[in-house]
């Protein structure tokens, strides 16, 4: 009787009640920058054990699993944030809040190389897609929150076109391959290693020619550089958040908030650990635009 007692009150016990058996957290597919600064935050923060990674196809998806209640954490492009809110006018995502403001991911516009003919006559010509202009009236493939940059992307530049959504990035590179679709657009935290290993003899990074007064707000200005693919192209970025539901309930609001106050306090330590993403030399926990979880 003495020891049912004591176990019942050692389950009862505040210390051990803290901490929720676990909260799932989408992030996006093995080897993106959420998926790795997920796991960079749990080497250091090492309370985490409550944290369980979901790994997704991005942004879109892990924003609509979080909104149905089947993740409780998701890291999101601002931008996909956004578009919900005002475009989709969607009331449940102004009951999300930021954990963490993360890194600006980089958007990747890929394309084949331009082929360069000579008619009889000996004027030339260029056919294929040089910069973001070029898209008007052809095909662009995206995937996950890709999808929603592209779309947004494409109404402040005023450049119509047809933007054909994918599964993922093998499928949106075998279309383009195949000619089915004329560039590829993915938001990625430079330097992605998928990006980085294309052929540069059959690939190329393009420009986005826009002009920063029609993209102002969330968009900034950034560089891509990768060599053979194209260095110092012009390109935008969107910061990506950690947003979680508003929860209420304590032993998961001093979860959170342990982890948020641990991830504050270890940014030197994120920016120097040999081996760690290096887009959290980026990171500053301070530019964001959505609000906070505290």
């Amino acid at each position: 009787m003495i020891r049912q007692t004591l176990a019942l009150l050692l389950l009862c016990s505040p210390a051990l009640a803290a901490t929720p058996a676990y909260l799932d957290v989408a992030t996006s597919p093995k080897g993106s920058t959420a998926a790795d600064m997920f796991r960079d935050l749990g080497q250091v923060c090492t309370g985490t054990s409550f944290l369980r990674q979901r790994q997704t196809s991005g942004s879109v998806e892990n924003l609509e699993l979080l909104l149905n209640n089947q993740v409780s954490l998701a890291f999101v492009q601002l931008d996909v944030l956004k578009a919900r809110d005002q475009i989709d006018q969607d009331p449940r995502v102004r009951a999300l809040k930021t954990l963490l403001p993360l890194n600006f991911d980089e958007v990747h516009l890929i394309a084949r190389p331009a082929v360069t003919t000579t008619n009889l006559l000996g004027r030339t010509s260029v056919r294929g897609i040089q910069a973001f202009s070029d898209l008007q009236g052809r095909k662009l493939g995206a995937w996950g929150g890709s999808v929603i940059t592209a779309r947004v992307l494409s109404a402040k530049a005023g450049v119509p076109m047809t933007i054909q959504e994918y599964r993922g990035r093998d499928e949106a590179m075998a279309a383009l391959n195949a000619g089915q679709v004329d560039a590829v657009l993915a938001v990625a935290g430079q330097p992605a290693d998928w990006i980085k290993a294309l052929n540069p003899a059959a690939y190329r990074l393009v420009p986005l020619n826009i002009a920063p007064a029609r993209v102002n707000g969330f968009y900034r200005p950034a560089t891509l550089r990768y060599p053979g693919l194209g260095e110092g192209v012009t390109t935008y970025a969107v910061q990506r958040l950690l947003v979680t539901r508003d929860f209420k309930t304590p032993e998961r609001r001093a979860a959170l908030l342990n982890y948020q106050k641990c991830a504050l306090s270890k940014l030197t330590q994120l920016q120097e650990t040999q081996g760690f993403h290096p887009k959290w030399s980026d990171v500053t926990f301070k530019e964001q635009n959505w609000p906070w979880f505290k």
